[in-house]
């Protein structure tokens, strides 16, 4: 009786890692010597490996015992356990990377850091995590991940409508486009705010972000259920505030493409609110903007300079503060660096007056009488902004939040026009200049500051206007007990954007509503609350779906158009940390 030939099995695989199977299963192919060398283990098995890893041939491919054992430190056999630690491990630490903003350059170095710290850990030993390694984990599986399960839950819960924000942001010389869609789901905590995806342009013409839109949207299957688009102020997005039809505007392009003349087109009010400051400072004959810059670039590379001005604060017993720069697109970011000028602004004075030569912009400024007085007058209305922008890029804030802000500030601007006033500061300042002789100057004061907010108040007024079209929205904030009327309006603007509600089932279940918020209306934390954060409440406490269906409707609709594209600022400031 024949003998049973041997073959070449897991076993051995693993015994003998420079092996693989042959080209049949009584071969082994050597992976050390040249390529192509088979050795037959038909006979003896193990011991045929064990003849040919003995022969001259293979030790001289080999280069010796030392060099073998270090290769198989940065192998891991394919399909076992320690494959899975090592792919678990390098998924891990690349998750880890994304919500703390580290930068793609560590991760190298974390690499050999952890071989270094656990020796005797095998998944460590062979843990090689690059930066091209962890930017590929990131973008091409945990981002892909994290959308289709987004898009799975969108699509289990059954959302009819979405909204879509974009923009664009110079990430060193890339052009980064990234897109975000908003909807309601009161299932799972109301507003939803999630990026859909994240690509480079080589151009931001209106034609190339409208097809990259469209096909984005087409590829997640959310082409239909788009009703609004939210972008920046700049022509390209909307071309205006006249939004024309027949403009190459991404707005006007996605409308032709949705074949949806119903589109919703939002412009970023936070943009408005830091225009409308920046129109208004143009009242003033200091250009306090141009004078921050300066002062940040004369200073702020040079060792000497700075070493100068510390002692002039010295000097005058001023503590010395960094100075700040500022976004050119963000003009209340100004903000900080006026802050910090008014601290230092005596230390200054004395220093750029005592210089020989120094720029003439900053030795106008200084020179002028009423120089400090402009500050403290911009210090003081910036500061009733700033609050404003830090509430208006509050997370998850819908259109009735946002227009609540806008209002406050114009309110705030037509009370300061009508008393034309200053804080008590600048009053002070200004009665120790008429005291030395400048009437004449300190009338001229008094109408910039009036004209000042003439022209913020004329600005805010033109873009608000844009808005008016949701007034009709203004009810669900549910701060007082809606009437009827407020949502036949409501039902009556749904119609007109292609939305079917009916009137008849809505008017019961808008009297379950009214009963609800007449018994919530006492409780200041749900007075406290935002508006879809009230209304996934009520959701929540009706008993079923068929109660409220219509009502859902008109918040599923509402609450998917976005309020501005600041959360898209934000999202891009965070890229220059990678």
């Amino acid at each position: 009786m024949p003998k049973r030939k041997c073959v070449f099995t897991e076993k051995l695989k693993q015994k003998y890692p420079h092996f693989r199977k042959g080209r049949d299963d009584y071969e082994a192919e050597c992976l050390v010597c040249k390529a192509g060398t088979f050795v037959s283990v038909a006979h003896k098995g193990a011991s045929d490996l064990e003849y040919h890893m003995s022969s001259e041939k293979h030790k001289k491919a080999l280069g010796g015992d030392s060099w073998s054992a270090k290769l198989t430190e940065f192998l891991v056999t394919p399909g076992t356990k320690a494959e899975d630690a090592l792919a678990a491990a390098d998924s891990t630490l690349s998750l880890h990377t994304i919500p703390n903003c580290n930068s793609y350059k560590t991760t190298g170095r974390t690499s050999e850091l952890l071989r270094k710290i656990f020796p005797d850990a095998e998944t460590a030993q062979k843990f090689s995590h690059t930066r091209t390694r962890t930017e590929a984990l990131e973008n091409s599986v945990l981002a892909q991940h994290a959308v289709s399960i987004d898009l799975k839950a969108l699509e289990e819960s059954g959302i009819p409508f979405c909204g879509v924000a974009i923009d664009d942001s110079n990430h060193r010389a890339v052009k980064m486009v990234p897109v975000l869609i908003q909807y309601y789901d009161y299932r799972n905590g109301g507003l939803k705010t999630k990026l859909l995806e994240l690509q480079e342009t080589p151009t931001e013409t209106a034609d190339a972000i409208s097809d990259y839109l469209v096909k984005t949207l087409k590829k997640h299957g959310l082409l239909q259920k788009c009703v609004a688009f939210a972008g920046d102020n700049c022509n390209t997005m909307f071309g205006g505030l006249r939004q024309d039809e027949e403009a190459r505007t991404v707005f006007a392009r996605l409308r032709r493409a949705l074949q949806r003349e119903t589109l919703i087109g939002v412009y970023c009010p936070a943009h408005v609110l830091h225009n409308c400051i920046h129109h208004g400072a143009d009242a003033l004959e200091v250009d306090i903007e141009n004078v921050v810059l300066k002062i940040y670039q004369y200073f702020h590379i040079y060792a000497v300079r700075t070493e100068s001005l510390q002692e002039y604060c010295e000097f005058v017993e001023v503590e010395y503060k960094r100075l700040l720069s500022h976004s050119k697109t963000r003009w209340l970011s100004l903000f900080p660096g006026i802050t910090k000028l008014l601290q230092m602004h005596s230390a200054l004075k004395s220093f750029f007056l005592g210089q020989s030569n120094p720029p003439t912009v900053l030795r106008s400024f200084f020179e002028h009488e009423f120089s400090e007085l402009y500050l403290w007058h911009m210090h003081s209305l910036m500061n009733a902004f700033h609050l404003h922008i830090e509430e208006m890029e509050r997370e998850n804030n819908s259109i009735v939040e946002v227009m609540r802000t806008l209002d406050s500030v114009h309110t705030i601007l037509l009370d300061r026009r009508a008393q034309n006033f200053m804080s008590l500061t600048v009053k002070g300042m200004l009665a120790d200049k008429r005291k030395e002789g400048l009437e004449a100057e300190c009338d001229a004061f008094s109408d910039a500051v009036h004209r000042l907010y003439s022209n913020c108040i004329d600005y805010l007024e033109m873009w608000m206007a844009s808005l008016q079209e949701f007034s009709c929205f203004a009810w669900m904030a549910l701060s007082d007990t809606p009437s009827w009327g407020d949502v036949e309006a409501c039902i009556t603007y749904l119609i007109e954007k292609g939305v079917e509600v009916d009137d008849i089932k809505c008017f019961d279940q808008f009297n379950n509503l009214k009963k609800f918020v007449e018994a919530s209306s006492d409780e200041e934390e749900f007075q406290h609350l935002l508006s879809h954060q009230k209304w996934t409440k009520y959701f929540l406490n009706v008993k079923a779906v068929e109660c409220c269906s219509e009502l859902l409707k008109i918040a599923q609709f509402f609450f998917a158009i976005p309020s501005h594209s600041v959360d898209m600022d934000c999202f891009s400031s965070l890229m220059h940390l990678v």
